[in-house]
């Protein structure tokens, strides 16, 4: 399912950005003209007026004002179209003008906006949001899509292993002595990486203070995080025995393998990347302070990493995803313990 808001009438746009502004911590919010009807006066359409908590350098807060006109057209936004709005601002004098639209600005509406930014310096900002930016956007936010019909949740059923299917719909029960069987059974390099997360979980391990800011996490580790510590543990008489320990153990690997496998997702993450080095980008081209702007740099790397060879890194996390689910989870499945002694 693509991310579209075309299925969504004028109105439940507006309903839609309002929604999506509060979620991003706007506060203040109101309409600011218009009933909201498809006979609304004006561009038929509703206004939206609110608050964003900005802080400065030396850690004082202010609100910055926003002014929100939002734009639901199957095509690009003409130029004619957003005057309005620039009339508006410069009448009421927000922080920031913001433009949403439902798809995208046309080349002449935006070049219409350079021009008149360039020519008379209005006293606020002129932001720009499209339909790929409210995908980023709303990125995480389920039941913000899920209201507005634009959820794509279900796109990954079709590439859920089977054995992963049955044992997420049907909790199974299983002894620790057989888990541990089993998975002495894999693959050492295979099972150590699907597995990793579940190792630091179990293991709990003890962390050194830092001296110099720049060693590792693994560095700093004083306990071993490996198979050996894990299944010391796991078998230990004072372990967790609960029934569903082990359903919990391995439900918890199999989601942050799926979430590293999920093709269906590859072009929501690669944007969403893009989304935030650009973003990176513009608050680096600001920062007057060399230390922050050496931190900025520094976070560029996650999603530049992330973007290095994303379909080639899936399809590996997706034959490793397969491999669990085949060589651990189908046997998981076969074993009938008894549980009643």
């Amino acid at each position: 399912m693509k991310f579209s808001f075309d299925i969504l009438s004028d109105t439940e746009f507006e309903d839609f950005c309002f929604d999506l502004l509060r979620s991003l911590s706007f506060v203040n919010l109101s309409w600011r003209k218009g009933t909201g009807l498809s006979s609304s006066p004006s561009d038929q359409g509703r206004d939206i007026e609110g608050e964003l908590l900005r802080k400065d350098v030396d850690g004082s807060e202010h609100h910055e004002r926003w002014f929100i006109e939002c734009k639901h057209y199957l095509r690009g936004v003409p130029p004619e179209k957003i005057q309005g709005a620039i009339a508006w601002a410069n009448a009421m004098r927000p922080d920031v003008l913001l433009l949403v639209a439902s798809n995208f600005f046309s080349n002449p509406a935006k070049a219409y906006l350079e021009h008149y930014a360039r020519e008379n310096r209005p006293p606020y900002r002129i932001k720009l949001w499209e339909l790929k930016d409210l995908e980023n956007l709303t990125a995480g936010k389920i039941d913000l899509r899920r209201k507005y019909k634009l959820t794509t949740e279900v796109e990954f059923v079709s590439i859920l292993n089977n054995y992963h299917l049955v044992y997420a719909m049907k909790p199974h029960v299983n002894t620790l002595k057989y888990f541990i069987e089993v998975m002495d059974a894999l693959d050492n390099e295979k099972r150590d990486e699907a597995f990793l997360g579940i190792y630091l979980d179990v293991v709990k391990p003890r962390f050194r203070k830092s001296i110099t800011g720049k060693e590792t996490i693994g560095g700093l580790m004083i306990d071993s995080v490996d198979y050996a510590t894990f299944r010391a543990l796991c078998l230990d008489t004072g372990a967790d025995s609960s029934p569903n320990h082990v359903h919990r153990l391995v439900s918890s690997a199999l989601a942050w393998l799926f979430s590293m496998a999920n093709k269906t997702e590859l072009e929501e993450i690669q944007n969403r990347q893009r989304w935030i080095i650009d973003r990176i980008l513009v608050d680096i081209s600001s920062e007057k302070d060399q230390d922050k702007r050496s931190r900025l740099q520094r976070m560029l790397a996650l999603p530049q990493n992330t973007l290095k060879n994303p379909p080639e890194r899936m399809e590996n996390s997706y034959t490793l995803y397969e491999y669990i689910c085949e060589n651990l989870v189908r046997k998981l499945l076969a074993e009938k313990p008894d549980l009643s002694s």
